[in-house]
């Protein structure tokens, strides 16, 4: 009797071991057929901002570059709202199977844990990250009614107002921070205004409704070339190509300032491995080729790569860094 058990038993654990074995090569077949015909139908691509801003811009610059290549459409969504968090938090909560995808600023994924109290989504444990689009300065800007010719004069200028304050457009939690770092070294403090996207804040720029906005390059770049806003310089430690005549902050007289700002395409965590590695070869063709090159470096960005891991790394590290930023600050989240 014991050798008949043991021999049933020795007998079903083979089937149960045969069976995971067949699932295991099922799934595995079923993944790299899913590889192979994807994308079979749009992809949505999902923007936390309103349309004119950086993360806007290059998502879709490389919906039509991805479309071109996966001969699918990849169609841009903005849901502006909450910095941002309310499109990362779409995509975060949607199915893992590459048909949603999210570009994100960096501080939608490393800002926003430090100054949001209750974050809907965890920006290392909900996402698969794909590749880093690119990386670029911000730039203080104000209009050009402002009296003010570069960034000395808007320090002091600063601390001749009415209240000692200049209003500040912020679209995104990471520019707060990027001022704030700004305003410490020079000794003087903005009233931060929050809007909805890039493109809102230069519009409040244009209108006379604030004073001052440290931008993403690509948002401010045509309105400061047709002399409508003044750049007083820029947050990188070296000038931008595409704002050759526009000093850094370094240069401004703050020696070792150095803040860039990165957009980032992402996916939800779960989506197949595949899925990952196919949208990973393409947009790493696109980064290589050079109508993208030419095309971001006019908009002031520098192009990124699809190293998965050194752009988790980049987001731990950021997250540390703006914590430290935020605390000095004397920042609490809300």
């Amino acid at each position: 009797m014991y050798n008949f058990f043991c021999g049933a038993t020795r007998r079903l654990t083979h089937s149960i071991a045969a069976c995971i074995a067949i699932a295991c090569g099922s799934f595995g077949f079923l993944s790299s057929a899913q590889a192979q015909t994807y994308p079979d139908r749009p992809v949505r691509i999902v923007v936390g901002f309103a349309p004119g801003g950086t993360n806007d811009i290059l998502a879709r610059l490389f919906a039509v570059k991805l479309q071109e290549k996966l001969k699918q459409s990849f169609v841009v969504e903005n849901k502006a709202g909450a910095n941002s968090s309310i499109g990362n938090d779409a995509v975060a909560k949607a199915k893992a199977d590459g048909y949603t995808l999210l570009v994100s600023s960096s501080g939608g994924l490393t800002t926003n844990p430090v100054l949001m109290k209750n974050l809907p989504y965890d920006p290392v444990k909900d996402f698969e990250p794909i590749a880093l689009l690119g990386s670029f300065p911000l730039v203080v800007t104000v209009p050009v009614t402002l009296p003010v010719k570069n960034f000395a004069d808007l320090v002091q200028y600063s601390k001749t107002s009415k209240d000692g304050k200049l209003d500040h457009g912020t679209p995104t939690t990471s520019f707060v921070l990027v001022a704030e770092t700004l305003t410490a070294i020079a000794g003087v403090k903005f009233n931060h205004i929050p809007y909805k996207g890039s493109g809102p804040v230069v519009a409040g720029l244009l209108g006379g409704e604030i004073q001052v906005g440290v931008l993403d390059s690509p948002a401010v770049i045509t309105q400061v070339k047709a002399g409508k806003l003044k750049a007083l310089a820029v947050t990188t430690a070296k000038r931008s190509d595409a704002l050759p005549d526009v000093p850094t902050i370094a240069e401004s007289g703050f020696a070792g300032y150095d803040a860039p700002i990165w957009t980032a395409l992402m996916a939800p965590k779960g989506t197949p491995e595949p899925v990952l590695t196919r949208l990973r070869l393409t947009v790493a063709e696109i980064l290589k080729e050079k109508e993208t090159i030419e095309k971001m470096q006019v908009l002031g960005l520098d192009p990124g790569d699809t190293d998965a891991s050194a752009l988790t790394k980049r987001i731990a590290a950021d997250i540390s860094r703006w914590s430290a930023v935020a605390k000095a600050a004397n920042i609490k989240p809300e």
